[in-house]
C-alpha cells in the first residue's frame, strides 16, 4: 500500500515584496492561471506555502479569506505581532472613515498631492487605515491593501 504525502498546512503572514511594485494573485498555482486581483508592494498577506513553489493566499486582515495564488518568492515572512496597530505589521498605521463634507466620496491619488492620478474613489462612511503625519496620508483598505495617498481634510 503506498503512504500518501502530507503537506504542510501551516500559515504564515507576509508582506509582497515585488521590484515591479505589485504582485499578480492567480486563480491557480501558475502563471497559466487567470490573474483574479493584484497586490501592491508593501501589503501584508496571510499565505500557505504549497510544494511547487506558490502559495495559497489570504486577506491580511483575516486569515480565512482565501484569495487566491502567489508565487512564494514575492512573500517576505514577517511576525504579526511586532509593532502592530491593527493585523498588518505596519507600524504608525490607525483606523479612520473617508469623508468628504463636500462631496459622497473622497479621492484617493497614486501619490502625495493632487498633481497625481486618481487611483480609486471610496464613499463617505468607509472605513480605512491612514499612516502617515503630513497633509497626505497613505491610505490601506480593510483588507490592509495599499491603496494610495488621501489629504486629510478628507478622512476622519
Amino acid at each position: 500500500m503506498a503512504s500518501m504525502m502530507t503537506i504542510n498546512a501551516q500559515q504564515y503572514y507576509g508582506r509582497v515584496q515585488d521590484a515591479d511594485g505589485y504582485t499578480n494573485i492567480r486563480r491557480g498555482p501558475s502563471s497559466n492561471y487567470a490573474i483574479v486581483r493584484q497586490y501592491q508592494s508593501g501589503d501584508y498577506l496571510y499565505y500557505t506555502p504549497q510544494s511547487n513553489g506558490w502559495s495559497k493566499v489570504y486577506s491580511g486582515k483575516s486569515s480565512s479569506t482565501y484569495m487566491g495564488y502567489m508565487h512564494t518568492s514575492r512573500i517576505v515572512r514577517v511576525n504579526p505581532t511586532n509593532n502592530n496597530s491593527g493585523n498588518n505589521g505596519t507600524s504608525g498605521l490607525r483606523r479612520g472613515v473617508a469623508y468628504d463634507p463636500n462631496d459622497t466620496y473622497i479621492n484617493v491619488r497614486k501619490g502625495p498631492g493632487t498633481k497625481y492620478a486618481i487611483a480609486s474613489q471610496l464613499l463617505n462612511g468607509t472605513t480605512i487605515y491612514l499612516q502617515g503625519s503630513g497633509k497626505w496620508l497613505k491610505v490601506y483598505d480593510e483588507d490592509m491593501r495599499y491603496l494610495g495617498y488621501a489629504h486629510r481634510s478628507v478622512v476622519r
